[in-house]
């Protein structure tokens, strides 16, 4: 199925006047919030600021109790709403994968296409040849018919963001996706998704809690508290010692390493 044609001079994400509610309570309350395409827009904020609600409200997770919200000038709750919701694919954060799972990491990452073909079509050759070349750009096209329980924390969050690629997105929303992983896979996994941002040509939405790969990674970042926004400007801009110290309310330094700078609690 062809996907919608983007409106001229629209951008790629774009959210009006969006509250959501959980428990009778604003969990989200935004304005207006803009994304153009190509770009990387990091997402800050302490524990319940409201990042993981609005992945879930851009998605079609959670319902909007009022607002927009529009995916290349198309509205996601207005006629064509399940067309261009396939061109939006979340990853979640790390979860454990239990190893006696029958499952192998080449059919888990071939899920990721159903958004486009249903579940009821059968998944074809040109499916599973999509679902390895993803496993290739994210680095683990060798461990693709390995139980998927069977891979390292690291290991599963790169299937997980090839599942998300299969689907043939043009905006990736990332959910902290180096949670619970060792500094190398960190690392890598950063990496990772700043080689396939430019060489898929994807727009992203990443709510993270790693404040030091902001600089490297984003070209924006958006501070949330109590889910409101509290400031959105250049990442570099965004690794201020009393912004940030304000936001987490905590004693923050920032400090030169190198080139890089590094936030100290």
């Amino acid at each position: 199925m062809p996907r919608l044609v983007a409106m001229a001079n629209e951008p790629a994400l774009s959210l009006r006047d969006v509250t959501v509610k959980r428990r009778g309570r604003v969990a989200l309350r935004m304005d207006a919030l803009d994304l153009d395409k190509g770009r990387v827009l990091g997402v800050i904020g302490p524990n319940g600021a409201g990042k993981s609600t609005l992945l879930a409200a851009v998605c079609g997770l959670l319902r909007l109790s009022c607002g927009v919200v529009q995916l290349f000038g198309h509205d996601l709750a207005g006629p064509g709403a399940s067309q261009a919701r396939r061109d939006i694919a979340l990853v979640m954060q790390a979860q454990d994968v239990d190893p006696r799972l029958p499952i192998s990491v080449l059919e888990s990452v071939m899920s990721g296409g159903y958004a486009r073909r249903g579940w009821l079509r059968s998944p074809g050759r040109e499916l599973a040849r999509r679902a390895l070349e993803m496993l290739e750009l994210v680095g683990i096209g060798h461990l693709a018919g390995r139980p998927l329980g069977q891979l390292s924390g690291g290991e599963q969050q790169r299937a997980a963001i090839a599942r998300a690629l299969t689907q043939q997105p043009r905006v990736l929303l990332l959910d902290e996706p180096t949670s619970a992983l060792d500094w190398r896979a960190q690392r890598d996994i950063l990496g990772c998704i700043a080689s396939l941002r430019e060489r898929l040509e994807l727009t992203v939405l990443l709510a993270t809690h790693d404040l030091n790969s902001l600089e490297s990674l984003c070209h924006e970042v958006l501070c949330l508290e109590s889910g409101h926004p509290l400031w959105r400007g250049p990442a570099r801009e965004a690794l201020d010692a009393d912004r940030l110290g304000g936001l987490y309310q905590a004693e923050v330094a920032v400090v030169s390493h190198g080139e890089r700078r590094v936030v100290l609690f």
